[in-house]
């Protein structure tokens, strides 16, 4: 655990996100059945909505976002991540895995198109600590030829700004948190936000979103930690691309 957690956590208001949070993947065990009882981070009323119903646009804009796969514990276990370049995911290390045992589907919308890729290499993995929780993992066959990829941005975001999140919650075909998705604050290496998410969204990329020209859409964030529930006082957050880039030798490199 790093001095920056340890001096941040002495905050009431930090303090308080940790205790009401649990970190982990999504977990079903070899039977199919969920392993483990999860709790829901969904900012009062649960305004995720189907990728599948959504305009072609939102979909386009869906296409690097992967749900990943491993072997965790004897279990497998679900995340989401988003493909930072050509051959690069980026997640959640508290769903880190052994290389070998690592998957990653790209278009889970429905049965209709997706594809799935193996991992090549661990790149990058962060440390136990709440804002160093980010996984970096190169995925075989160069799947952002094909589906594209999201640049990361180290630029601050305004308080109240309107975000955007694209996942796997649950291990579900993809769903988008759009209405009601917006940064509460930026606070102790965080991105404290109030977009819906539910256990399997770990490791989502938070989006500053440019709908008119989707090319400029930057990540800020990664979404690692629940806490959402119908006080809105409430939020859910994860480390800030901030933040990740001062520690990430390949984060800071592709920054733009």
């Amino acid at each position: 655990m790093s001095i920056h957690f340890l001096i941040g956590a002495i905050l009431i208001s930090f303090s308080t996100m940790i205790h009401a949070s649990v970190r982990g993947p999504y977990l079903v065990d070899s039977k199919g059945l969920v392993k483990g009882s999860y709790s829901r981070s969904l900012c009062g009323a649960n305004d995720m909505i189907p990728m599948i119903s959504s305009d072609s646009e939102l979909q386009q804009m869906g296409t690097p976002i992967g749900i990943y796969e491993a072997d965790i514990d004897g279990s497998r276990g679900y995340c989401t991540g988003t493909l930072i370049t050509k051959d690069l995911f980026l997640t959640a290390q508290h769903c880190a895995a052994a290389c070998n045992g690592i998957k990653v589907t790209f278009g889970y919308l429905s049965k209709k198109r997706e594809e799935s890729f193996k991992c090549k290499e661990v790149v990058e993995e962060g440390d136990t600590s709440y804002e160093n929780d980010y996984l970096i993992v190169r995925l075989e066959g160069n799947p952002g030829v094909q589906w594209g990829w999201y640049d990361v941005t180290a630029k601050p975001v305004a308080e109240g700004s309107e975000l955007l999140m694209i996942h796997h919650p649950k291990a579900t075909p993809m769903k988008v948190s759009q209405k009601n998705c917006v940064l509460v604050k930026e606070e102790d290496y965080f991105l404290k936000h109030r977009c819906d998410t539910q256990p399997g969204s770990s490791g989502s990329a938070i989006f500053l979103p440019n709908y008119d020209k989707p090319e400029e859409t930057r990540i800020v964030g990664v979404h690692t930690l629940g806490g959402c529930d119908e006080d809105e006082a409430s939020s859910n957050s994860g480390p800030s691309m901030r933040h990740l880039v001062d520690i990430s030798p390949t984060l800071k490199a592709i920054a733009k």
